[in-house]
């Protein structure tokens, strides 16, 4: 089986609150949770947030939405993903989907290609993303592993980095057998939403793109090369500053 794991908190550094701001009309994780929907590959879709009080919010989100719903660490993200993993029922033979609730736009048309590319080349760990400088789409970024090999990061990775970015371990240990390939090799943009302009970026593509509610990756490419005004809105914003963050301040935990 495949399971969709959506992590999720209020408590962003850089823009509190933002997974349940509105963009075009509804919460970010209501909007990433529709677009998910019709997918072809998640089997399961489960909301990982932390048990810290702000992130009631986001459980009663679930719950008025019929969404599954875990809690754990703040901190230790790996950790939350395995234990979300195994309390829904997941085991060796199953794969894991991250997905990142800062991205709104993100569509099931990027899921189900992520996941079909992990399956056909057979590989541990498969992204469209999240390795640079060659593969980058931001604000469409997918990971698939094997639950196996989350389960071995879990019980080995040591470093803060590791645990709080869920993947690094698996990408960087030299044990699993690793592929990238972008969804469309044109996309070079920043789309995750991070900032206040960052989410007016995101509402301006959901309203040049209403005539096409189920937009995916290659109608967003063909707006922004018509209107590349539109990456005017949020020029100042970076990619992955969160994880160049957890370097600057990496240390051995365990």
């Amino acid at each position: 089986m495949n399971f969709c794991i959506i992590q999720a908190r209020m408590g962003s550094s850089r823009l509190p609150g933002k997974v349940l701001m509105n963009v075009y009309g509804k919460p970010i994780l209501q909007q990433v949770v529709h677009r998910l929907s019709p997918s072809k590959s998640i089997d399961q879709l489960i909301v990982a947030t932390t048990t810290n009080s702000e992130d009631d919010a986001i459980a009663k989100f679930c719950i008025d939405n019929s969404v599954k719903c875990f809690r754990g660490s703040d901190w230790d993200v790996l950790d939350r993903f395995y234990q979300a993993a195994i309390s829904n029922g997941s085991k060796s033979g199953d794969n894991i989907i991250r997905i990142c609730c800062d991205n709104p736009i993100q569509s099931h048309k990027v899921v189900d290609f992520v996941v079909n590319q992990f399956l056909k080349y057979q590989v541990d760990y498969f992204s469209n993303s999240n390795q640079e400088p060659d593969y980058l789409e931001d604000g469409f970024d997918v990971e698939v592993t094997t639950f196996d090999a989350i389960e071995i990061a879990h019980k080995a990775a040591s470093m803060l980095s590791q645990r709080e970015h869920v993947m690094p371990y698996i990408k960087q240990c030299g044990r699993f057998s690793l592929g990238w390939r972008k969804c469309n090799p044109d996309y070079t943009f920043k789309l995750s939403v991070d900032t206040i302009n960052d989410l007016k970026a995101a509402e301006t593509i959901f309203q040049e793109l209403n005539s096409t509610p189920d937009f995916g990756i290659d109608e967003v490419v063909n707006l922004l090369r018509n209107k590349p005004e539109i990456l005017a809105i949020n020029k100042e914003s970076a990619i992955n500053s969160g994880y160049v963050k957890s370097l600057l301040s990496d240390r051995k935990i365990k």
